[in-house]
């Protein structure tokens, strides 16, 4: 997705949103998504989605197969649970060596995978947002900043994926947490989203801009938390850019086994802003750059990028939660494919608009990421870790 109109400070972002359903990330096929931070800078990505039934999704947990000409069938919108609401904002435990671990809620619906947490904000909440490093800042509902009062900050800015385009508005966040664990106050955007906002759905969702002022992120899927190695440092005041990694270690915090993989991991950031992507090989075709995207339920390839590595269809289409609409995107099936030499388990993958749109080739969902137990980003370091123990 990229920033159209608005201040130029506001810069570029991709997003897909898949608000409810499958895809979500860093990346703008049928829709786009967006996110300031820190200092307004857009991003922003597609995202998965929770929840009860509600207006425009299907019954909760169905599948809602149909056939269609060709016998096609159309996977219907995916509802993931919600964190407790009776836990509030709470929850998060101090570790020996200064890092912070908080309770996150994972759900697995139609093999898509998502991660919630609650936020508060002003002394409101909870509310539950997605985590979602695939976002390049962070974003709330239009009906959550009109209920906490949300300041107004310039004028609406349009945003614009593929197939669909949205205003949104920079505001800014005072004091607010995540589980317990305090923020440091910051720029967000917000803007009605389509399964967002509404009874059992996110009100949010927290971006790379968050994540990375921790320097790394651990969030384990098999036992429900996030961990921050130490304290949340201020945000940047330029663009950086992390192209190979570092020296350093990983921090000894996060790490509970060798890992099964450890993948170079590009990191762009700048004030609001944080962007990531890792390599991905279809067989023996060139690599691809692809956002490793908690927030994206389902992992997404490219049109151009699947035609291009041969990827046959699976007949199915699964329906997706944008930005500003809701739509209907083919599936294909990985074939072998890998991350930094390792083999990624195959798998079926939607196919939307991402290149031309957001400057990546895919999104590595929490679906595929899931099955290593955890995952360990490392903005610091310029590193993807998976299956750290």
């Amino acid at each position: 997705m990229r920033w159209r109109g608005g201040a130029s400070r506001l810069a570029g972002c991709c997003a897909l949103l898949a608000a409810g359903a499958a895809l979500a990330s860093c990346a703008g096929g049928s829709g786009g998504n967006s996110a300031g931070s820190n200092s307004p800078a857009g991003t922003s990505p597609a995202r998965a989605s929770p929840g009860s039934a509600s207006p425009g999704k299907a019954s909760p947990g169905s599948t809602s197969p149909a056939s269609s000409p060709g016998r096609t069938k159309i996977i219907g919108i995916a509802q993931f649970a919600l964190p407790p609401a009776g836990q509030g904002c709470t929850g998060a435990r101090r570790l020996p060596g200064g890092g912070t671990s908080i309770p996150v809620t994972v759900s697995t619906r139609q093999s898509q995978v998502a991660a919630m947490a609650n936020v508060c904000i002003n002394g409101q909440g909870p509310f539950p947002f997605i985590i979602d490093t695939g976002a390049q800042g962070s974003v709330v509902t239009a009906a959550l900043a009109t209920r906490l009062g949300l300041p107004k900050i310039g004028p609406p800015v349009l945003i614009g994926g593929a197939g669909c385009s949205a205003r949104a508005q920079v505001s800014m966040t005072s004091a607010w947490n995540v589980a317990g664990l305090a923020l440091q106050p910051q720029y967000v955007t917000y803007l009605k989203i389509p399964l967002f906002g509404g009874r059992g759905q996110p009100d949010g969702l927290l971006g790379s801009d968050v994540w990375s002022r921790f320097g790394a992120m651990r969030l384990d899927f098999a036992r429900g938390r996030v961990t921050v190695p130490g304290p949340e440092q201020p945000g940047p005041t330029g663009k950086t850019t992390i192209s190979r990694p570092a020296t350093v270690p990983v921090p000894a915090s996060l790490l509970r086994a060798k890992p099964a993989a450890t993948a170079p991991m590009t990191v762009t950031s700048q004030p609001g802003s944080t962007a990531v992507s890792v390599k991905i090989r279809f067989g023996t075709q060139p690599p691809l750059a692809f956002t490793p995207d908690t927030g994206a339920s389902q992992s997404a390839v490219d049109t151009a990028a699947a035609a291009r590595a041969g990827l046959a269809s699976t007949n199915a289409r699964v329906r997706q939660g944008t930005v500003c609409t809701i739509a209907v995107l083919p599936e294909v099936r990985t074939g072998p494919w890998s991350v930094a030499g390792h083999r990624l388990r195959p798998q079926p993958v939607g196919v939307i608009g991402l290149q031309r749109t957001t400057g990546v080739a895919g999104l590595l969902g929490a679906d595929q990421m899931s099955r290593f137990g955890s995952v360990i980003f490392d903005y610091a370091g310029g590193r993807l870790v998976l299956g750290a123990g």
